[in-house]
């Protein structure tokens, strides 16, 4: 599975309050697109389907041009992860765009009348909840290959990258760092969530990094799968390092 997102300088995918935001220039858009064009799926959380209301689609003509001789299709598949569905979906744009075909992991928590709705504009499957009451993420990736997705693009938020991360399914992290600082110690990060104990963080491996026209610093990191050291600091009393 690969991620991609935009933050600021200071970590931030949003400015306090959320809401659909673009603060992306045009070649961080392109590159957006060129991930969706590789990808069999593009998933997003609740969260995200209700604050922003994406249709995950291609804009370029020449990209979708591409994406339709080497795929098939115009656009990847639009998936959304959601322990319960909005009301209103039947107006939303994610599922009112009639170019892209759709799917919808939900549970039991979605009203039948809910589930009903969506089944007009997706497929929905209804799956299990994990230990935490959300979503088992697992087993939405288990059933992904048999409907043809087998390259999965992660586009937020925050929670179910965490989610993804924390279940250790993110193979490389596409991360644009703009020129911004939005500053809120409630606004949305890439990875939001409970956090990680210092002995499960991450570990990752940077493989590429560019600077962008507009002042962007474009970086791609593999996930390793080595656990972190942690030991004693020798520098801070009471303190540890994480190597």
């Amino acid at each position: 599975m690969t991620m991609n997102v935009a933050a600021s300088i200071d970590g931030k995918i949003a400015p306090v309050g959320g809401g659909k935001v673009n603060f992306g220039s045009a070649e961080d858009r392109a590159l957006m697109e060129e991930l969706r064009a590789r990808a069999d799926g593009v998933v997003i959380g609740g969260g995200t389907l209700r604050s922003e209301d994406p249709p995950l689609i291609i804009r370029d003509p020449e990209v979708r041009g591409r994406r339709l001789v080497t795929k098939g299709k115009p656009h990847p598949l639009n998936i959304t992860v959601s322990t319960g569905l909005p009301d209103g979906l039947a107006e939303m744009d994610f599922f009112r765009e009639p170019e892209t075909e759709k799917l919808v992991f939900t549970t039991e928590r979605a009203s039948p009348a809910l589930r009903e709705t969506a089944g007009r504009f997706a497929r929905v499957e209804v799956v299990a909840l994990d230990a935490s009451g959300r979503v088992d993420l697992t087993e939405v990736l288990r059933g992904l290959p048999r409907l043809g997705v087998r390259n999965l693009l992660l586009e937020g938020g925050g929670e179910l990258n965490f989610s993804m991360l924390q279940a250790d399914l993110i193979d490389e992290i596409y991360l644009t760092l703009c020129p911004f600082a939005f500053g809120g110690r409630t606004a949305p990060t890439p990875f939001d969530g409970d956090g990680l104990p210092k002995e499960r963080v991450r570990k990752l491996a940077l493989r590429e990094s560019r600077v962008g026209s507009k002042g962007e610093l474009f970086l791609r990191y593999e996930l390793l799968r080595e656990a972190p050291t942690v030991d004693a600091s020798r520098l801070f009393r009471k303190g540890y390092e994480i190597r």
